[in-house]
């Protein structure tokens, strides 16, 4: 369901035994362990899996595969395939990722990119005229139109570094690490 320790999923079963709603266990859990301790909707998810009658602390396996299950339950594959789709339940496969990454590493990745931008950048717009009237025309962009290649670099937090390039400057390795150390 939610990958949040074992001791919180304890006090928001004790919250749930006391009669308070998702909310209020969220916000108590919060004032006893610290701000973000536990999100509303995780409360809410787990509040709903105890009015169900499961009051279990532990995440069930979603990869478990038809055959297994069939095996636990000592029944045909097709009648778990049928009961998984009657539940609005699909088979999806995860996506690889080359590591699970934390906010610390988030907050470490440094992005850089290059754009073309346009010195005269005309954009077509819509115009309220009488209906026997023509609109103002607007004239065609060349079809080669004069621009500059704006190098830049932003993080987590925002721009951290930009440059306009001067024309026919090659775009290296050496010119991404001069930036950086600006």
């Amino acid at each position: 369901m939610s990958e949040i320790p074992i001791h919180i999923r304890h006090c928001i079963l004790y919250e749930f035994q006391l009669g308070n709603n998702a909310t209020t266990a969220a916000r108590n859990i919060c004032a006893a362990l610290g701000e973000g301790a536990v999100a509303v909707r995780t409360c809410r998810d787990w509040f709903k899996r105890f009015r169900e009658g499961d009051m279990s602390l532990e995440d069930h396996n979603p990869r478990l595969t038809t055959r297994e299950l069939s095996a636990m339950l000592g029944c045909y594959q097709s009648i778990i395939d049928r009961h998984l789709h009657e539940m609005g339940k699909v088979n999806k496969l995860e996506t690889w990722v080359p590591h699970q990454l934390t906010s610390n590493n988030i907050q470490q990745i440094v992005t850089g990119d290059e754009k073309w931008v346009l010195y005269v950048n005309h954009t077509r717009k819509h115009q309220w005229v009488n209906p026997e009237d023509l609109p103002e025309p607007e004239p065609k962009n060349d079809l080669h139109p004069k621009n500059v290649m704006l190098s830049i670099w932003w993080d987590c937090e925002g721009i951290i570094y930009w440059e306009l390039l001067p024309p026919n400057t090659m775009i290296d390795s050496k010119l991404y690490w001069q930036q950086l150390q600006n």
